[in-house]
């Protein structure tokens, strides 16, 4: 004798589905504590963050992470396309942010410009491959990154020697070769009035 209460020509797709949710009462967790983060069972936790719309997501992360993440993704949802999710996603990872929109610094409508200090974190290319994907998701879709700088702060000594040279500077590339005007490399140097002469 079965138990089911499928009529006899269910398919068997139908009899495997019926079967499948047959065990959802032996479930011995209310069904209120699977919507919360806080209360969800670990194993639970990814499922919870899809339907929490979570961006970003390691399976490497300690219980702890994950749970402030799915918690949080309400939040960031509510005030996605501002500047606020954008400081915010880019703070989450440990970083300072400096934002400047066209209107500050004079550059073409619906652009921004983004500088990201590191501070002592670092950066790898896949945490900046992130990084980017996170702040594309956050900005406001109607605005442009028009200039991304990475500010690394880099303390030590270094010893340098300096000469003079005068006369032209030639820059001898390939016939086929055109350099990227895209990239500028930018350093900075103090010195604090301490020499020696030998």
């Amino acid at each position: 004798m079965n138990n089911s209460l499928m009529a006899t020509g269910s398919s068997q797709l139908e009899q495997r589905a019926a079967e499948a949710c047959a065990v959802i009462s032996d479930l011995s967790i209310p069904l209120r504590d699977l919507w919360d983060p806080w209360k969800c069972p670990v194993k639970f936790l990814p499922y919870l963050a899809w339907a929490f719309s979570v961006d970003s997501w390691d399976e490497n992360w300690s219980e702890e992470e994950k749970r402030v993440v799915t918690s949080e993704a309400f939040w960031l949802h509510q005030r996605k396309g501002t500047i606020a999710a954008v400081r915010f996603v880019v703070e989450k990872m440990g970083y300072s942010i400096s934002i400047d929109e066209w209107w500050q610094v004079a550059d073409p409508a619906g652009t921004f410009r983004l500088e990201v200090d590191v501070n002592d974190i670092g950066i790898t290319s896949r945490m900046l491959d992130e990084l980017t994907r996170l702040i594309n998701d956050a900005k406001p879709v109607s605005r442009h990154l028009s200039r991304f700088s990475v500010a690394v702060k880099v303390r030590g000594n270094i010893h340098t020697g300096s000469s003079l040279h005068c006369g032209e500077i030639v820059s001898v590339y390939p016939e086929t070769y055109e350099p990227d005007d895209g990239i500028f490399y930018n350093g900075v140097i103090f010195h604090d009035g301490n020499f020696s002469y030998r």
